[in-house]
Formats: C-alpha cells, structure tokens, sequence
C-alpha cells in the first residue's frame, strides 16, 4: 500500500512538473512591428518615438509636442527616420545615424550611409566603411547587398556578419 501512494504521488509531482493540469497557453501576439522615428530640434520635445504603424507628420508633431501646426502633408513617415523641427515651425526630415539605427534593430541603407554610420557595422572599422562610401562614389550606387564584397576587405564571413544590419533602399524611397 506504501508503494502504491507513494508511486501515485511521484505521478502527480511528475505531472504538475510537466504541466498537465493547466490549460495551454494562449497564441502569441500577432506580429507587433514599431515604427521609430526620431524628434530633435529646438522647438520640439527631443527624444526617440515609436508608433505601432507608420506615422503621418502631424501625428510625430503632436507627439512630440512640437510648436504650431503640422505642416499639411499626409505621406506617412518611415522606421529609422529624423524630423529636425525649427522653432518656426520649419522642418528638415533625414535619417537616424548608423548606431542609432542598429541599436533600435533597424537596417543601414547602403546607398545613403555615411562612413561614421558604417563604422557602427559589427567588423567594419572606420578605413573599411571609407573604403564602401569610395566604392559607391566611385562605382554608383550598390545595386544588392551581395555587391559589397566588390569591395576590397569585405569577403563572405564579413559579408555574412554584417547582411542582417544592412538593407538597400530604392531611390524613391529615400527621405531627404
């Protein structure tokens, strides 16, 4: 009888250990993807927003409790974007430097980069990231990220190291 109780509670602490009594956990949340968009300038309340969609202009103004009106624009502003607000109400919108951006889980656009913006790229030092800004000078912008190893310095390890932090933006996309 001693047997029998004591292997009946090793059956239940082995099953409460392996959760079967509770009931299954929900379904993750579908995919949440922020939008950062970075306010600086006089006029404006400095700092990094996120949104849960891509904001218009007005919203980024009111947010950041930015002087007078928004200017009346309803193209909606992308991730990794910087609104520079003057206190005249002008703006100036560009894009977040490269350790901003990588710290925030966002891609460098290879084609607009500065080489202070490449050097953030994990094993790219600051002659490396001038040799990529040279290239693209010199050769046009980069067509594919794989383009890179054209570059001298750049092989497929290095290639494969800094591929997920760096993206290629098409010309029309790009803010400035």
């Amino acid at each position: 009888m001693v047997i029998l109780l004591l292997g009946a509670a090793l059956l239940l602490l082995w099953a409460w250990r392996a959760n079967f009594f509770l009931t299954p956990s929900p379904p993750p949340p579908r995919d949440l993807t922020l939008v950062f968009v970075e306010v600086s300038g006089t006029g404006a309340h400095p700092g990094v927003y996120s949104f849960n969609h891509a904001p218009t202009l007005t919203e980024i103004w009111q947010k950041s409790g930015a002087p007078g009106m928004a200017p009346a624009i309803s193209d909606t502003i992308s991730s990794g974007s910087r609104l520079t607000i003057n206190p005249d109400g002008h703006y100036q919108l560009t894009r977040m430097h490269g350790a901003e951006l990588l710290t925030l889980g966002l891609a460098i656009d290879l084609n607009t980069a500065s080489a202070a913006d490449l050097d953030a790229l994990p094993g790219i030092g600051p002659a490396l990231a001038q040799r990529i800004v040279d290239y693209r000078q010199k050769h046009g912008p980069f067509k594919k990220v794989d383009d890179l190893e054209n570059v001298s310095g750049i092989g497929p390890e290095k290639l494969k190291k800094i591929k997920p932090h760096i993206i290629i933006i098409k010309p029309e996309a790009h803010i400035n």
